[in-house]
């Protein structure tokens, strides 16, 4: 799995499943960077999922991509002293569950903050600082 820096919604295509990814190059033909090769940070990520809570908790598909991304992106940020991008999921208001009802790991990074239907919640306090 490949993390690609984009800077706008324009910079997504839709794939062979019908999902809106960024494309392998940019408008200029260069060759879009890659997250973890990146010369700066980058301030958001923007992460899917099939179930949150509002404590952050994000339930995937099981293959932990996105932890082990997020995880190792983490690494990047300490070592380069970077600060760190805010984490947001995006989710309909059916997959916004109560606390307890989804298994979740240590492995699983919780999200900063929910967008939904009912608008934006920030939930760890670098969010609610920013947007509470």
């Amino acid at each position: 799995m490949k993390m690609l820096k984009i800077s706008s919604l324009n910079d997504l295509v839709l794939s062979s499943m019908d999902i809106l990814e960024p494309a392998p190059v940019d408008s200029d033909g260069k060759e879009r960077e890659e997250v973890m090769q990146a010369c700066e940070p980058v301030d958001l990520v923007v992460l899917p999922g099939l179930a949150f809570d509002r404590s952050g908790r994000r339930l995937g598909r099981n293959g932990g991509y996105y932890d082990m991304f997020l995880r190792k992106y983490e690494d990047l940020v300490k070592e380069k002293n970077w600060k760190r991008p805010l984490l947001v999921a995006l989710a309909y208001s059916i997959q916004i569950v109560d606390e307890g009802a989804m298994a979740t790991t240590p492995n699983d990074v919780p999200v900063d903050a929910l967008v939904s239907p009912a608008g934006f919640s920030p939930i760890s306090p670098v969010a609610l600082k920013l947007y509470g």
